[in-house]
This record gives structure tokens, C-alpha cells and sequence, in this order.
């Protein structure tokens, strides 16, 4: 894989530490806005171009993955962009505000031979993984419950009057979008979409939610997610059937930790993942370009619609 970045934030500097020990995957080049920007991260991991222009960066062709981590509301066009020059692309959550956009992305994407991806770690981790392989075990499932909750700095910063894109309404941004996504991906992924959707939230005086409960409705059981920016708990993920249970800690965007209790008797059934958290991401999809894996590749990104059709109803909700 040659990647080039778009975007300079936190999360594009943990991918690029995260990749650094994986010789399968490089970064050749790298675009932001500001020139001083992308120096800076070239400089940091010796990434030998920089761009400040979507274009020449799109034009670059030994770049043959696009990793996006701008903006929510800049995602779906320059996901576009990246396909329509015959990239594949690795687009930070969440991957767009509205379904149909994701949908419009699979479509592209089979039309220019080439494939999309949603970075949602999550779903490659060996503990998650692991995890998916005892779930029978605990019979009809009845309770889920997630909690992802982070006190986040821009939360003060919106309080003191300062409103960054995370906590703008016209930006995509809120509680559920930018950490409770993370729960959704995880309940979806082993359980499919649910039949009902219900979201209540904590609405700041600018209509964003900062924190907030989604109720996921299945047939036989029930799927609380809870995902907060304006208070920190405890990170977790249960798994409540009729012959046992099965606890995650530090919960969907962790799971280091995975616990099974049946007739009262715990089990410690984590395996070992000893490599960061974002490296097995991209060895994944790495391989599934490699092999052309179009079965996984449709498998992935119809997770992906079915989430953001959960997304974009859950905000509707609250007026988002």
C-alpha cells in the first residue's frame, strides 16, 4: 500500500505511528491545507511529499490508498475525488452524515474498480474477533449495553464559547457521530441492523449533542449505546444472554480485555494484541486490496451503509 493522508490531526498521527512498524504499508505523501502543516508531518515521519493541492495530490499516481481524516461534512467529496482518480480509500468515521452518500461512494467505488473503506479499528482487532466466535455460547442474547464516554477539551472550549468542528451541527459533528459510532459499529457488526432506532440526548444551546443514549431495538433483545463528550465513565461492553455473560473492557474501541461467564464460572478468553491499535486496520484491508477481495470489500461496506442509515436516523431524532 502507498498511502498519502489528508488531514493533520491527532488520529492521522496515530495512524502514521501505528504503520510505522508494518513493511507492508507506506506513507509517501501527504496533503493539508497549510504547507507548514504537512511539513510537519513529513518531517515527524519521513513522508517524502507534501501537497497543499487536492488536485496534485489526487494526480499523485504512485499514492494508490487515500486515507481521509478531514472533516465529516468534507468526507463524501473528497472520498469522491480519491475514487474517481482510481484510489482506494480509507475514510475516518463517520464516513459520511447521510446514507445515501455512502451509498453513492459503493457505487463509484465498483464503477472505478476500486475499493472504500470505513476506519472503524474495531472490527479487525483479534479481540473482537475472538469475541464474534463464543457469542452462541451465551445463548439468546436479552441485554446489550456500551459505554463509551470522554471528557473531551473541546467540550470546555464550547463552553467558554469556542466552537470547534466536533461540536458544530453544520460540520457533522456531536456525541454519537464522533464516539457512540463506535458502539453502533460494534453491536452492528455482530447482530446486524436493528429493527428500531431510538436516540435521546444531551443537546447543547447550539442543538449538538454531547452526549446521549441509543436504544437499539432486535427482535428478543435490546441495545443500549452510550456515547459522551461532556462527562468521562467507565469504558465497556456487555453481553447479557439467558446462559451467560460476556464483558469488554475498555469496551468497542479497545476490547483488550474479554471476559465470558457461564453457570458462574469466568473465563479470561482475550488473545494476545500486541501491536497498535490502528496497524491491524491496515493489514486487513491491506490484504483484502491485495487480493482483490470483493466479497469482504461488499461485506465491509454495506456494515458501513447499514450503520450510517442508523447514524442518520438517530440524529434526525434529536433534530440533527
Amino acid at each position: 500500500m502507498k498511502l498519502g493522508t489528508i488531514g493533520s490531526g491527532k488520529i492521522v498521527q496515530e495512524m502514521l505511528r501505528a504503520i510505522e512498524p508494518v513493511e507492508e504499508v507506506n506513507c509517501v505523501a501527504a496533503y493539508s491545507r497549510k504547507q507548514e502543516t504537512a511539513d510537519g508531518l513529513a518531517d515527524e515521519f519521513q513522508i517524502p511529499k507534501t501537497y497543499t493541492s487536492l488536485e496534485e495530490f489526487f494526480a499523485d499516481e504512485e499514492i494508490d490508498t487515500v486515507y481521509i481524516a478531514s472533516p465529516n461534512q468534507l468526507h463524501k467529496q473528497q472520498a469522491l475525488q480519491a475514487i474517481e482518480n482510481k484510489k482506494h480509500v480509507i475514510c475516518e468515521k463517520p464516513f459520511t452524515p447521510t446514507a445515501k452518500e455512502a451509498k453513492e461512494l459503493k457505487e463509484a467505488a465498483i464503477q472505478n474498480q476500486v475499493f472504500v473503506f470505513e476506519a472503524i479499528p474495531t472490527l479487525f482487532l483479534p479481540n473482537f474477533l475472538e469475541l464474534s466466535k463464543h457469542i452462541e455460547r451465551l445463548g439468546p442474547i436479552r441485554l446489550i449495553q456500551c459505554n463509551y464516554s470522554q471528557y473531551s477539551s473541546r467540550y470546555d472550549q464550547l463552553k467558554a464559547g469556542e466552537v470547534t468542528n466536533m461540536f458544530n451541527p453544520a460540520f457533522a459533528g456531536g456525541a454519537l457521530a464522533d464516539i457512540n459510532i463506535y458502539n453502533l459499529h460494534f453491536v452492528l457488526r455482530l447482530f446486524g441492523k436493528p429493527e428500531e432506532v431510538t436516540y435521546k440526548a444531551n443537546l447543547y444551546e447550539n442543538g449538538i449533542d454531547t452526549s446521549g443514549i441509543a436504544l437499539l431495538s432486535y427482535p428478543g433483545f435490546q441495545a443500549s449505546c452510550v456515547g459522551s463528550k461532556d462527562t468521562t465513565g467507565e469504558n465497556f461492553v456487555s453481553i447479557q444472554g439467558e446462559e451467560g455473560y460476556m464483558y469488554i473492557k475498555p469496551g468497542a474501541n479497545g476490547a483488550r480485555n474479554v471476559k465470558i461467564t457461564i453457570d458462574g464460572k469466568t473465563k479470561d478468553i482475550s488473545v494476545k494484541q500486541d501491536r497498535a491499535r490502528l496497524s491491524y486496520e491496515f493489514i486487513h484491508i491491506n490484504k483484502i486490496i491485495k487480493n482483490h477481495d470483493e466479497k469482504v470489500f461488499e461485506e465491509l461496506i454495506d456494515h458501513t451503509i447499514a450503520a450510517a442509515e442508523v447514524l442518520e436516523d438517530a440524529r434526525s431524532q434529536v433534530g440533527l
